[in-house]
Order: C-alpha cells, then structure tokens, then sequence
C-alpha cells in the first residue's frame, strides 16, 4: 500500500512512525513540511497526494492539520492539531482518529469534538502525544489497512471491551468501535448499567446488526447471536419454583439488583444473565456452576430474581 505521511510541527521526514510502516511493507512518502508556513505545507502535501496518489494519508498533529486542509482520499488523523493550525473544522465521514486520552500537547477532546462534527471514529490509544509505543504504532498500521476488514451486518466477531458506560460497552475489532447497548447484552434485564456486566479488556463475541457507513458507526448485540436464549418468546421456558443452573460470571460490588450491596452475576444461559443477590464476596469464582431457584419472574418488565438453593 502506497501511503502519505505529513509529520507534525518540528518534526522531520524518518520518523518512528512512518518507518514503522514501511518496515512493514508499505511505500512511504514523507515529504518535508516547513514548520512557519502552514500554507506552503499544505501545498506541498497537496502536490505529493497529487503525484503520488496514495491510498491513505496519515497526518500527525500538525500534519493532521494538513491533511484535512487537502483533497485527499481515506485519512489516518494521529492527535490532530486542526484548532491550532489551518482553516478546516471538519473532516471526511470515514476517516479514523487515534489520540491518547493522556496527549498534553493537543487535548483529547479536540478529536472528540471533531469526531462528533464528522460523524466520524475515534480510537482511545497511547500514553501521550507522540503515539510511538507499540500498541499505538500497531493500531496505525491496522488503521491504514482498516478496507481489507469492511464489516457487515450479520457478521460474527471476537472484540476487545475498550470502554463501558452505563447505557452501553464500547468494543474494539480492529480499527472498528463497535456499541453494544444494555437491552442488546441480555434477554433477561439483569442490571441498570453495563459497568456491572463487563470490565475493560474483556474479549466478547459480538454480532454485527447494524452499520451507519454515512457516520460510521457499528452497533453490534451479544443476545442476537443466542436466539434460544431468549425466554419470554422461545423454547426455552422456567416458572418460579424451578431450579436452574448458573454459572459464575463476576463479582459485581455494587448491584443495583441487589439494591446497590453485591451480588454474582450468573449466565443462565448464553446471554441470560440474572443477579445472585445476597452472598459476600469471595464465596464462588468466575466459571463456577450454582444451582439456583427463581422465586419470582415480572414477564411484563422481563425480570427474574433467583436464591441460590441450600
């Protein structure tokens, strides 16, 4: 793949980054850009996208400043310094924004500002500004190929938890952020707020239901994937006084099932999940098997509360 790297200001051609690239086999263009003239910078970079005709450009703080000042295809933005340099406040739909919450040279919320005018992604990566670790240069290198991993709807993928949120966990496949919302987590309402279900780092089997390719957003659903999970609508059915087995997700400190004290979260059934309430800490681990008993259901709000049996 042929690529246009735009360095930042006081940097020059060979960096760490676009070295990294082209060790991995990429063609690197990384042309010079004066640090006191923004405008001959960006025509220089305009007359190097314009001979080159790279697949992507990756611009580095001031150089993704420049980038978004150009007629370019696909942008790679690494800590984009478009509020200091430049006229451009948007960028493309599609384009991919790394920045490091940590950055103190250019804010964070400047991507997220931007991300949310453009319709447009935003991956949380590195330590600081520079995004020269591994884990940020690798992420890089997989944002310049993200067309070779397009996803589509009904698709079934193994993602990374890179963030959770009351209303939802966001989850990394690639250089893809993928939302999952609470209803879509269980067929059984077990919890107010998805911090209770997943920690950051956690793998997940995600199934793709949704794809806004105009803003780029993906919403995937971890029930869609167990159908006879499902018990209010399926085979599968239970009444209170029935005797089930769970197995141990987590410890949850505070669930709001259990009226905010702790609790086990129990997987019934893939994406079934209900609340043990009433234990203390330490009692069982991840991955044990607890034969419980539901003492009593509300199929109109889809909840069931389960004892653990004597």
């Amino acid at each position: 793949m042929k690529i246009l790297f735009l360095h930042g200001w006081q940097s020059v051609p060979g960096g760490v980054k676009p070295t990294y690239l082209a060790q991995h086999g990429h063609e690197v263009i990384n042309p010079k850009l004066p640090d006191d003239d923004f405008d001959e910078a960006v025509r220089i970079a305009q007359a190097e996208f314009d001979k080159h005709q790279p697949q992507v450009v990756v611009g580095s703080s001031r150089g993704g400043a420049v980038a978004m000042n150009i007629k370019c295809g696909r942008l790679v933005l690494l800590c984009p310094a478009w509020k200091k340099f430049g006229t451009a406040t948007t960028t493309k739909p599609g384009t991919l924004i790394l920045h490091s919450r940590a950055d103190d040279v250019v804010p964070f919320a400047d991507s997220e500002e931007l991300a949310n005018s453009s319709r447009c992604a935003l991956i949380e990566v590195g330590h600081d500004h520079r995004l020269a670790d591994p884990e940020s240069l690798e992420m890089m290198l997989r944002a310049c190929g993200v067309e070779s991993t397009m996803l589509n709807p009904g698709d079934v993928v193994r993602a990374v938890v890179r963030k959770t949120a009351v209303f939802g966990l966001f989850c990394e496949y690639g250089t893809h952020e993928i939302l999952v919302l609470i209803p879509e987590i269980s067929w059984i309402p077990s919890f107010n707020s998805c911090e209770q279900v997943v920690a950051v780092g956690d793998e997940l089997e995600i199934k793709i239901v949704h794809i806004d390719r105009e803003r780029n957003k993906i919403a995937g659903s971890l029930r869609a994937l167990y159908p006879g999970s499902d018990p209010w609508h399926g085979a599968w059915q239970f009444g209170v006084g029935d005797v089930l087995d769970g197995t141990v997700i987590r410890w949850v400190e505070q669930a709001d099932r259990c009226g905010d004290a702790g609790g086990y979260l129990l997987a019934l059934r893939p994406a079934a999940l209900v609340m043990l309430c009433g234990q203390e800490a330490g009692r069982f681990k991840s991955g044990d098997r607890v034969a419980v008993r539901v003492t009593a259901i509300d199929a109109r709000k889809g909840k069931v509360t389960v004892g653990l049996m004597p």
